[in-house]
Formats: C-alpha cells, sequence, structure tokens
C-alpha cells in the first residue's frame, strides 16, 4: 500500500470528524486568512493521488502527498510533489467557465504556483519549507 492508499484510510476512518477550516498550500491562502470554512467530506486514492472533495463541490488533489497529520483539531499534509485546488465561482452556477483552480508544482528547489483566477490576481508566493496542505 502507497502512501496515498495509507491517507485515504486515516481520513475515511475519521470523517466527518475532520478539522474544518481556512486552506492553506505552501504559505498561500485560499482567500484572506481564517475567512471561510472548508469541510471535507470525501477521500479517495488511485496510485499515489489523494483526491478529496469538500462540502461545497471544491476538490483537492494531491500527488505523492506523504507527512498527513489529521484529526478534528488539526489537517496538515507536508509534502508533495503537486496540489491542485478546484472550486467554482461561490454563488454563480457550478459551470466550467465558473471553475477556478490554484495549481502548485514543486520543481527544483521552490513551487510554482498557478492559476486561472480572472480579475484581481492573488499574490500567490509558497514557500517550499512550509506544509503543502494545511485546513487552519
Amino acid at each position: 500500500m502507497n502512501e496515498a492508499a495509507r491517507m485515504d484510510e486515516q481520513i475515511r476512518g475519521i470523517l466527518p470528524g475532520v478539522k474544518q477550516g481556512t486552506l492553506r498550500f505552501w504559505g498561500v491562502w485560499f482567500g484572506r486568512p481564517r475567512d471561510n470554512i472548508h469541510q471535507l467530506s470525501e477521500c479517495d486514492a488511485k496510485d499515489n493521488l489523494l483526491v478529496m472533495r469538500f462540502n461545497q463541490g471544491e476538490v483537492l488533489t494531491v500527488w505523492y502527498p506523504k507527512g498527513l497529520i489529521v484529526d478534528a483539531s488539526k489537517f496538515q499534509i507536508s509534502e508533495a510533489q503537486r496540489v491542485r485546488w478546484e472550486w467554482f465561482s461561490y454563488g454563480s452556477p457550478k459551470t466550467e467557465e465558473n471553475r477556478f483552480f490554484y495549481d502548485f508544482n514543486k520543481t527544483g528547489k521552490s513551487v510554482v504556483a498557478t492559476t486561472n483566477v480572472d480579475g484581481v490576481q492573488p499574490k500567490m508566493r509558497p514557500k517550499r519549507s512550509l506544509p503543502a496542505v494545511e485546513i487552519l
């Protein structure tokens, strides 16, 4: 059993009791710090991929995850090769044109962040020294 499958089992074992809160990826907040609450509702693993679904249709995909800490008070994945957060524009119809993403790829000594968010671009300066995924 690989690390993603072990994490899937561990997360499923405590659902729905997983920590709820605001997401942060290598130090980059999704929204303002502690401004929104995300609740993990499903988890699945395939090969070295961990896919987590949240209560408002958001999807968090983590490639080659390592170092899971999960309970009612903490959620953290220490390392990953890639992290992608997808969501639909809140308050809009759930259509492809309203689907947005943050995508983080670990390359060499850094993490490269991209997004398809239109309008005001978020400040995305990931720090490789911080956890790949956190719910705070």
